[in-house]
């Protein structure tokens, strides 16, 4: 028996190797149960590792934060002495701050996102939160020139503590930030928190990640509805940027955000269905 399977052990071994070989060079297909679409957080592997490893969006967000900076100037400038405050409107998470670990804890876990999951990383994690790039810099020009930095966020009222060690821990100056941070008591759609903003302040720019964060115009409606419907949405959204063409880089700033928000709610059911036809064929 010994000498027999001594015999077929090379003739065994080249077979599984000609056939691991085969597998790679044909398909590279890992098998079911490792298959990353498996992993309830895979679709959204390749856009986290972006923004936590890629150069280039590094140099997006600094390129866009020099650029408000430079615009800021010049609008503080034209502005009269007289009258209240100048201020600069800015959302937090992905736009001020970054909140990469906890994807990745999401990914390591084989979790989706949850609000008992987003609590306890406000409460017990604010300590691992990042700034993203070019923010800091930002901010502190903005500051410099005279102008007040509000926050408009939707996190919770309730954790309002927790998001304030946030900042604290960021470095970022919490002089008059009980009126300067205006988070979510109540329904999402943050119209009613920028009019008291804008009440309160003369607001010359608006700097975020989500379009919501400028206008609730770019709302996706609620339910989804048919598949046209969802095609219309998106398209809807499009339209809607182009008509306010001339805000963007002006008065309305927006960092990158290829993870979460209001552009993932109408193609969440069936991403692919949403992908540009083409007439190629293999």
């Amino acid at each position: 028996m010994t000498t027999r399977l001594s015999k077929l052990r090379p003739a065994v071994l080249g077979l599984a190797f000609g056939l691991t070989l085969a597998s790679c060079a044909v398909t590279r297909a890992p098998t079911a149960s490792t298959s990353p679409a498996a992993h309830p957080t895979a679709p959204w592997l390749y856009a986290d590792l972006y923004l936590q490893t890629a150069a280039e969006y590094e140099a997006i967000c600094l390129q866009t934060y020099n650029w408000a900076a430079e615009r800021l100037k010049a609008k503080i400038a034209a502005l009269p002495k007289v009258g209240r405050i100048p201020a600069v409107v800015m959302d937090l998470d992905e736009t001020v701050i970054d909140n990469g670990g906890y994807q990745s804890f999401l990914h390591r876990e084989g979790l989706t996102n949850s609000s008992a999951l987003w609590e306890i990383w406000e409460k017990d994690h604010f300590h691992e939160v990042l700034l993203v790039p070019g923010a800091k810099g930002f901010i502190e020009t903005a500051e410099s020139l005279g102008a007040a930095v509000v926050y408009i966020s939707n996190r919770t009222a309730t954790f309002q503590e927790y998001t304030v060690a946030t900042l604290k821990n960021l470095g970022l100056s919490l002089v008059g930030i009980d009126r300067r941070l205006l988070l979510r008591d109540g329904p999402s759609d943050k119209t009613g928190r920028r009019k008291k903003a804008d009440e309160t302040f003369r607001v010359v720019m608006w700097v975020g990640d989500n379009l919501r964060d400028f206008s609730d115009a770019f709302a996706v409606p609620e339910p989804y509805g048919t598949e046209a419907e969802r095609f219309r949405a998106l398209e809807d959204r499009k339209d809607k940027v182009r008509e306010n063409a001339s805000r963007w880089g002006d008065d309305w700033i927006v960092l990158p955000n290829p993870v979460y928000g209001e552009w993932t709610k109408p193609i969440a059911s069936d991403p692919r269905k949403f992908l540009r036809p083409t007439a190629m064929k293999k």
